[in-house]
């Protein structure tokens, strides 16, 4: 089967055409600004020196502007001196929901590019309590990269396969983000390469050994948030029901997030794609012990 029926069965079948067309069109640019280097008032008044027409989005410190404003944000003194961050909605919401505060011992596993890692920093008002984990060596110096231009240097990062954090950090982290690598079928298009149910089948069985290695390192009373960017239930609700029937004992946090395309499910929330945000399933997951 191919993706276009498998679609047919994940999504509203009222919300068909326009989640298909989404796939093929240019989305509006969503932005937040970087509070650790700047602050919204400031920001804004460039944007309208620059001409850019935006407007906030229905999520705390984010931005959305039409897609023909994309070059200008991307090639401005906002973005190359890391005042602003260019991100899908989509992609906020998982660091969003994880919410640390200052004090929080926090994990984001599978870090690279940063762009969630920079999110969480804001929101804890700093990187000092932060660490970074990214497995591919290419894509770990993009991390660091962006870390620092972002004002996160204090954030202790490793070029490690997440899944170690089972064997050397067992209880240690109050929070962790889990955007878990998958099909990302969020991106497909005219030259998507589409994955065989044994790929999906693959990535599924990381996924799951990502969060059961999240769930190890997690002190009791602590919370991990995972997330994905693809439809498939084998990498999203099946990751989740799996941690249910593990050895650990667990609770589901209900996340509302206030936004038309949320779709809520008893393992999480899917955001149906439509013109401004992209495919994406998030949880959040409380050990209890």
């Amino acid at each position: 089967m191919s993706f276009r029926d498998d679609l047919a069965t994940l999504v509203p079948k009222d919300k068909f055409d326009s989640v298909w067309n989404s796939f093929f069109e240019p989305k509006f640019v969503g932005f937040f600004i970087n509070l650790l280097a700047s602050e919204p008032k400031s920001v804004e008044s460039e944007l309208e020196s620059l001409g850019v027409e935006f407007k906030q989005f229905n999520l705390p410190n984010f931005y959305i502007c039409e897609p023909k404003f994309k070059e200008i944000l991307s090639h401005s003194s906002l973005f190359n001196e890391g005042k602003i961050y260019i991100q899908n909605p989509s992609s906020y919401l998982s660091p969003l929901m994880l919410n640390p505060l200052p004090s929080d011992i926090t994990l984001d596993m599978c870090a690279s590019p940063g762009g969630k890692s920079i999110v969480l920093a804001n929101l804890m008002g700093g990187a000092k309590n932060l660490a970074v984990m990214e497995a591919n060596k290419d894509r770990f110096f993009t991390l660091k990269m962006n870390l620092k231009k972002y004002g996160c240097n204090k954030a202790k990062t490793f070029n490690k396969d997440a899944r170690s954090v089972s064997h050397t950090c067992a209880n240690r982290f109050d929070k962790i983000l889990l955007d878990a690598p998958c099909s990302s079928y969020s991106q497909f298009g005219v030259s998507f390469k589409e994955k065989s149910y044994k790929e999906i089948k693959s990535i599924a069985k990381l996924q799951k050994q990502l969060l059961n290695s999240a769930l190890t390192a997690l002190k009791v009373g602590g919370s991990v948030v995972y997330s994905t960017c693809t439809f498939y239930e084998e990498e999203n609700e099946e990751v989740i029901q799996n941690a249910l029937n593990s050895k650990f004992e667990l609770k589901l946090e209900p996340l509302n997030l206030g936004l038309k395309q949320a779709v809520s499910s008893e393992f999480g929330v899917r955001i149906i794609p439509d013109e401004t945000m992209d495919a994406f399933f998030v949880s959040k997951i409380v050990k209890l012990a």
